[in-house]
């Protein structure tokens, strides 16, 4: 079995963000420590960042570039069946 060794890290925060993040973990019965446990083994697992960013709103730039992706055409790529088929398609254009 492999001997884990313990590190300790520190990071700054809006009080007030503490106080309302700590109470909700509290209330789910983990300490801060647990909860940045598993925030970093998810993260070290997954080799992503577990965090919905669905409640954000485009900005105006970004909704004009989403409608105009919508509606230009696209030149796409179609499946190739090997390595040549894809450069023979991007050398005829």
């Amino acid at each position: 079995m492999a001997i884990t060794q313990n590190t300790s890290f520190s990071f700054r925060l809006a009080d007030s963000l503490k106080q309302e993040a700590f109470q909700v973990i509290e209330n789910y019965g983990f300490t801060p420590s647990q909860v940045f446990n598993l925030f970093l083994t998810e993260i070290a697992k997954t080799k992503t960042i577990p965090v919905n960013l669905s409640y954000l709103n485009p900005n105006a730039e970004t909704l004009r570039a989403m409608q105009e992706a919508e509606n230009s055409d696209l030149d796409v790529i179609s499946p190739a069946k090997s390595q040549e088929s894809i450069m023979e398609s991007l050398i005829k254009k």
